[in-house]
């Protein structure tokens, strides 16, 4: 079967950016299958980005390559990196801490040699999407190894990536970020909650009501509930709660439990 990338990117679906950037892989390899996973990522927004890649490449097969591209530092010293996970996934892209999610125990990581002899000289100091992460997905794609590629990096750059902190009956986190409905996405897993009822949830001073979907809410009411990528969200139905909130990145989140519920 023809290779599969995914494309990750904050140039705006309505720029010529990534259709670029598909056009350095189907030159490569004609027959390549390409997934837009997101071109909207708010601009320069890494934590964004290593959001969504954490809940969408999960469903991909493994042998699918992942490009990432929000890159504010791209032309500086900042590396290029090949990760390859725990579970064999391999990922493209900036060492910015995009690809924390992926950095876990059995992680193998490699830079991005410019001048390594395997891809062509760059063009442009400003577009390494184009220039140095689309042909070395594609040498990856090919039969590629990343050895060849550069040197293993043993300090890939990590996000500081907030996790949830249990004190007796109470689940503790942070808002990481506002997805594109206004639903805040915070550090508290579904699993966070040991299979527990849920009493209380605050977030900045604000009482939420926890349901199993949205739409158990009244319209424009406050909820939070466990989202499809098994982090606790905080939402509004029908509405945004990062508007409704003003904002929403750092927030403090608490959940009180109750009694576990019965399988």
């Amino acid at each position: 079967m023809s290779p599969l990338f995914t494309l990750t990117t904050d140039f705006g679906a309505s720029s010529s950016y990534p259709a670029q950037l598909k056009g350095v892989l189907l030159t490569a390899i004609p027959d390549a299958r390409i997934v837009d996973v997101s071109h909207d990522v708010p601009a320069y927004d890494v934590v964004a980005a290593a959001l969504i890649l954490e809940a969408a490449v999960p469903w991909f097969p493994r042998d699918a390559i992942h490009l990432a591209v929000i890159d504010p530092g791209v032309g500086t010293a900042r590396r290029g990196l090949v990760v390859m996970d725990g579970e064999g996934r391999r990922l493209v892209g900036p060492d910015n801490g995009i690809f924390t999610p992926f950095l876990g125990r059995g992680a193998r990581v490699h830079a991005l040699s410019e001048h390594g002899g395997v891809l062509p000289p760059l063009r442009s100091a400003t577009f390494h999407g184009r220039d140095l992460f689309a042909p070395s997905a594609a040498y990856l794609a090919r039969g590629g190894t990343a050895g060849a590629l550069g040197p293993e990096v043993p300090d890939p750059v990590l996000l500081p990536w907030p996790t949830a902190v249990r004190e007796g009956e109470e689940v503790r986190g942070l808002v990481l970020c506002p997805d594109p409905f206004g639903n805040l996405v915070t550090s508290i897993r579904g699993a966070d909650l040991g299979g527990a009822s849920v009493l209380e949830v605050d977030v900045a001073g604000r009482r939420c009501r926890f349901v199993r979907t949205y739409g158990e809410g009244e319209r424009g009411e406050l909820l939070a509930l466990v989202g499809s990528g098994g982090r606790v969200e905080i939402a509004v139905r029908e509405g945004s709660a990062a508007r409704l909130l003003g904002g929403g990145r750092d927030f403090q989140v608490r959940v009180v439990l109750g009694r576990a519920v019965p399988p």
